[in-house]
């Protein structure tokens, strides 16, 4: 009997000391796995900084207008109210059992959190964009069409455009304007409205703004230039360019002809059936007013060739000049336009071999 009590008690002791070592390695192995997911974390919280960071930086070397699209993961485990941009700063706020961390990175440049920023644990496509002085992370509040305004008019004139503003976000956002135009003694610039509030949806969800150009005549013939501020309730801000190109009302006498020859030389003294240099074509006009001429050269099926159409500037004499490399296109009829404010001439020619 007493042999079998103490083969009791052994068996007691034996499964205790197998129970504390297995809550030995169970409370080591969760410590680790407690590590390894804190690091992982943390690993995904500066990839994101950083590759924000990085994009926001390419963006904004390269000016306004610039984009890129970044692929993001907002890690498990994060505070979602210390997930922001802001001034210069990109930052994401990880919780775990060891305490609260900060992730973040300093841009030199000011970063403006956008609508759609993500702040929730998840993957996400995230737009960059350069603006005037600033760089947004995330979608606009505001969507601007067009993001920029060129009008072309005659002297003593007015003409009216219309930019369209509307809320892309999830909350109403106002909208103040003011034009920044240094030209008001030879061009005038005026708004219908300077102030408009948008909402997510429903009737005002889009306000159109009409812009009015009005000239003179005495106004000089050049182009002007300015623009349009756009402050929001939000931090976002944007910029509208906005020129004006007075132009006159002379009617144009024409648009040269071009030839264009295939020789093998350039002292033209060996036809070739093989074209095997290319030769630049020169292309002027004149009688056109001072300002920009739009071309176009199409072939016979009216399709435009390669680079076309352009624009080429006239001089204060009316002339302009420039050139054209015909090479890979088909040999056959083509036809060269030109255009300015409505006022057009054109003129045929033949690409052939030259007999």
């Amino acid at each position: 009997m007493a042999s079998r009590g103490q083969e009791a008690t052994e068996l007691i002791v034996l499964l205790a000391m197998i129970t504390v070592a297995g809550l030995v390695i169970y409370s080591t192995s969760q410590t680790n796995l407690a590590q390894f997911q804190r690091t992982l974390i943390i690993s995904q919280a500066k990839a994101t900084v950083n590759d924000l960071s990085s994009a926001a930086s390419e963006v904004y070397s390269e000016g306004a207008g610039a984009m890129r699209k970044v692929y993001i993961t907002i890690p498990e485990g994060v505070d979602s109210s210390g997930v922001y941009v802001n001034n210069t700063m990109i930052n994401v706020r990880v919780i775990s059992s060891s305490g609260t961390t900060d992730i973040n990175t300093q841009t030199s440049m000011r970063v403006v959190q956008g609508a759609d920023f993500p702040t929730t644990p998840g993957s996400y496509w995230v737009y960059i964009t350069a603006k005037q002085g600033y760089v947004l992370i995330g979608r606009s509040y505001v969507s601007i069409n067009p993001s920029s305004l060129s009008i072309s008019m005659p002297q003593s004139n007015s003409t009216s455009s219309v930019i369209s503003f509307t809320d892309i976000g999830t909350f109403p956002v106002a909208v103040t304007l003011s034009s920044q135009w240094p030209n008001s003694a030879a061009v005038d610039i005026t708004l219908d409205t300077t102030y408009f509030v948008l909402f997510p949806s429903g009737t005002q969800n889009t306000i159109n703004v009409l812009v009015t150009a009005q000239t003179y005549s005495n106004t000089s013939l050049k182009s002007y230039s300015g623009s349009i501020l756009v402050n929001t309730n939000t931090t976002e801000t944007d910029t509208i360019n906005l020129n004006v190109n007075v132009i006159g009302t002379q009617v144009p006498t024409g648009v040269s002809y071009i030839v264009v020859d295939t020789f093998r030389n350039s002292s033209y003294s060996t036809p070739s059936t093989n074209f095997t240099l290319p030769r630049i074509v020169n292309i002027n006009g004149s009688g056109w007013t001072a300002g920009a001429v739009t071309l176009n050269i199409t072939n016979s099926s009216g399709s435009s060739v390669s680079g076309y159409p352009t624009t080429v500037q006239a001089n204060q004499s009316g002339y302009f000049n420039t050139t054209w490399n015909p090479s890979g296109n088909p040999l056959g009829n083509y036809t060269l336009g030109a255009n300015q404010s409505g006022t057009t001439n054109s003129t045929s020619f033949n690409i052939t071999v030259c007999p």
